[in-house]
């Protein structure tokens, strides 16, 4: 399994002078900024030594000044530009010298969402610093992100355990943290953590609903349906994560439908999905029981269920409602 830690090249060695840390994954990004100040300032003067700006508000001429102050009772000084897309090209322009001869004593941190590499700011950063885009993971590189957590840690996970914690929480990075962090403590010396231990302290009811709910519209079965859904909002997920790991389901059951249609080996379904042998055993049975056409149906319906929660102002609940009820009735309508 690849190495899925997307920070590695901010841990080796000395921190550089200069980094462009960008992408839509928050978590990374606020973890990569983390992981630079602990590198670049020393605790005993970081007061000293830190300065925070935002890209539009302070422009190039005091993002000039910062980086070429000296550092003040040790060796680097840290420069945080935030909402750096907010730099127009003329600033990017005046910032270009600095950039091809930067301050050692600095470490100069833009951090955005994106970049446009057709300024020539760009082609010049690339050769003196270090340009990190961090995008959420693709779902099969999730496993491999919780066994790097768990190497932080000093944690062992034995095969299958890793690959569960992914299924059961998804591609929320702050949330696999998070139970990381319960299976070190639950763990405790013994270091190893097996399918068992996942079971028993990252939380399975979520999961079990999601499938149940799946399954039960799947079924044509909308009063099923409809418990599994109350039981998932009742202990408090919100409309739109249910209506994520639903999709994440239903993208599962498609891709073995497709793969068992090509008579593709269990062996490569597993890693194709990233998921251990138990876990694929239920979502085959669960795709024998859904066609292909009500799966791409139920696909669509949650991509226009996604937009209606995000812009309108109908209640969460309501449109999940609705959603559930047209699927599984669909459903029945169709097997009767």
């Amino acid at each position: 399994m690849a190495n899925a830690d997307p920070l590695d090249t901010l841990r080796d060695g000395d921190a550089g002078p200069l980094y462009w840390i960008y992408g839509k994954e928050r978590f990374l990004v606020d973890r990569a900024v983390a992981l630079l100040k602990e590198r670049a300032l020393d605790p005993r003067t970081r007061d000293f030594n830190y300065d925070l700006l935002y890209g539009k508000e302070a422009g190039a001429q005091k993002i000039l000044a910062a980086a070429r102050t000296l550092p003040m009772m040790a060796k680097r000084r840290l420069v945080m530009v935030r909402d750096a897309d907010g730099l127009d090209a003329k600033q990017l322009e005046a910032l270009g010298a600095y950039v091809a001869d930067p301050a050692p004593e600095t470490c100069l941190v833009f951090v955005a969402e994106k970049v446009d590499q057709r300024f020539k700011f760009f082609t010049i950063f690339k050769k003196r610093g270090v340009l990190l885009k961090l995008d959420p993971l693709a779902e099969r590189q999730v496993p491999a992100f919780v066994l790097s957590e768990g190497r932080s840690r000093k944690l062992r996970f034995e095969p299958g355990a890793a690959e569960l914690v992914a299924n059961e929480v998804g591609a929320d990075l702050g949330q696999i943290v998070d139970a990381v962090e319960r299976l070190e403590l639950y763990v405790g010396e013994r270091k190893s953590v097996g399918v068992g231990d996942v079971e028993a302290v990252v939380a399975t009811t979520r999961q079990r609903s999601v499938f149940e709910l799946c399954d039960a519209i799947g079924a044509g079965e909308p009063a099923r349906a409809l418990a599994a859904l109350g039981s998932l909002l009742g202990a408090r997920e919100p409309a739109l994560r249910i209506l994520a790991m639903v999709g994440r389901t239903v993208r599962q059951l498609l891709l073995v439908r497709d793969l068992g249609e090509r008579r593709v080996g269990r062996g490569v379904m597993m890693e194709r999905l990233g998921l251990p042998p138990f876990v694929l055993d239920k979502l085959e049975a669960q795709a024998r029981r859904v066609d292909g056409a009500q799966l791409r149906a139920m696909h669509r319906a949650i991509y226009r269920a996604d937009r209606t929660l995000k812009s309108s102002k109908l209640d969460d609940e309501r449109v999940m409602e609705q959603l559930v009820l047209s699927l599984s009735r669909r459903r029945g309508a169709a097997r009767n």
